[in-house]
């Protein structure tokens, strides 16, 4: 196992040589991050991997190549684990460069006949003792990877994990803990793990603490198949009034006025209970109507215009619900909308030639590095600069879902599809005007909840 991932490291290496030697010889010299993060995209797109983990496993790749080459003769003898040399690597980074081969020689004896953590342990202390200053230096380098990440769970769950500074992080779980049992004291019957999140939830949304789970959401944006609005319920004593963000359910006019019980979709995490899609809907002080055509269940074109109506915009949010390019989980609400064949070139400002692109990968599309074809409204296929190719679906298949719905005719409701018969208007708010090939920066790069470094390197 350890000789592959040896070979395998090797293999990416050359690759980001080539990609890296191409780019400059197409685009003369250019910053050397987009030569690693076009090898990290094609890499990803092979391995199935999200991007971030693509691109530690690059930049590890090239460090065991060049950097780190003893390391990775040890590894290809199968002498040490692949986690044993990412700890290597981590732990000679931070000693000046002229002693770092023989520190480097010193560990990898020292990993011999012990397991990684215990290797951990003993590599941190040598470090630190023969080097001090470097404590300092990293624990600085560490505080700029201070981050909040959001990782989905199933059963309409998430987890929310916050990476602080140690003393702050235990302040903060002892203030939680405290909390919770003198609410435990007072007589609540709730566990200590379930008062903590709850107190933590209810500081954060200031809102009450109520018994379970708090639901989330002032600024919403319901959407349907049907209606642009409904009579909403009155707020029970449960939902939350102290969020100021936004969440965007999709949900139809039937399950919203309880004729049905079909899943809404929360975006950015997948399908939710009914109830709790009408909750949200209660809180909703914003609606956008997203009226499909009733044959098709496809959004009606807005036409040669390129700023994108902000119907249009939230319906490509819903139905992409993450940055389109393969293996990315970037949410739409920091991505960029991309006209797939460029508006310049003759590109339509509607659904079927539109998408959403984070900012690294729509650079890569703009560069000519990667190229994008939407020969279906809402299926993608990528070709990456090696010629290989790849498929992009979308979160959101409503063609398909309409193949188990129930018939118009058989609507609770049968008068309202009349009364909401026209696609978003083109007039509909400011749009959003994407200028296809404008770089905007890499801001998703930084803390992407989908991907906490916790993914174990393939092989």
């Amino acid at each position: 196992m350890s000789w592959a991932q040896a070979q395998q490291a090797l293999v990416i290496h050359r690759m980001e040589t080539d990609l890296r030697r191409e780019i400059e010889e197409n685009f003369g010299t250019v910053d050397g991050s987009v030569a690693l993060s076009a090898a990290a995209a094609e890499v990803g797109s092979v391995l199935n991997l999200p991007h971030m983990s693509a691109m530690a496993l690059v930049s590890e790749s090239d460090t065991l190549c060049t950097v780190n080459r003893s390391t990775h003769a040890q590894l290809s003898r199968g002498a040490i684990s692949y986690r044993h040399a990412q700890r290597i690597m981590d732990e000679v980074r931070a000693v000046p460069s002229p002693e770092a081969p023989i520190f480097e020689d010193e560990l990898l004896q020292l990993a011999e006949g012990r397991t990684c953590a215990q290797f951990t342990a003993k590599a941190r202390r040598l470090r630190e003792s023969r080097w001090p200053e470097t404590i300092n230096i990293r624990h600085r380098q560490a505080l700029e990877l201070r981050r909040v990440s959001l990782d989905p769970k199933p059963d309409g769950m998430v987890e929310l994990c916050a990476l602080v500074t140690a003393e702050k992080g235990q302040a903060i779980f002892n203030s939680l803990t405290a909390s919770a049992r003198t609410a435990r004291s007072a007589g609540d019957q709730r566990t200590l793990d379930q008062l903590r999140t709850d107190t933590l939830t209810a500081l954060l949304l200031e809102v009450p603490p109520f018994a379970g789970s708090s639901h989330a959401s002032s600024f919403i944006s319901c959407s349907s198949e049907t209606a642009a609005a409904a009579v909403p319920s009155p707020p029970q004593a449960e939902d939350p009034r102290g969020i100021r963000t936004e969440v965007m359910v999709l949900i139809d006019a039937e399950t919203l006025l309880g004729a049905e019980d079909k899943p809404a979709e929360l975006n950015g995490y997948g399908p939710i209970a009914a109830d709790a899609g009408r909750r949200l809907a209660r809180q909703a002080l914003h609606w956008t109507g997203i009226l499909r055509d009733n044959s098709s269940g496809e959004v009606l074109a807005v036409g040669r215009r390129r700023k994108v109506p902000a119907g249009l915009k939230r319906w490509l949010q819903a139905r992409d619900g993450t940055c389109r390019f393969p293996g990315c989980r970037v949410s739409t609400f920091r991505t960029e909308i991309d006209h797939t064949v460029p508006w310049g070139l003759g590109g339509e400002t509607e659904h079927g030639n539109l998408s959403n692109l984070c900012p690294k990968h729509h650079r890569l599309k703009t560069l000519g590095l990667w190229e994008a074809r939407q020969r279906q409204p809402g299926k993608l296929e990528w070709v990456s600069p090696l010629g290989q190719t790849y498929g992009s679906a979308a979160q959101l298949d409503f063609r398909q879902a309409r193949e188990t719905a129930a018939p118009a005719s058989e609507s609770a409701f049968p008068g309202h599809r009349e009364r909401f018969s026209g696609p978003p208007s083109p007039d509909e708010g400011d749009g959003e005007d994407m200028s296809d090939g404008e770089d905007k920066g890499d801001s998703e790069g930084k803390g992407d909840s989908e991907d906490n470094g916790a993914d174990p390197p393939p092989f």
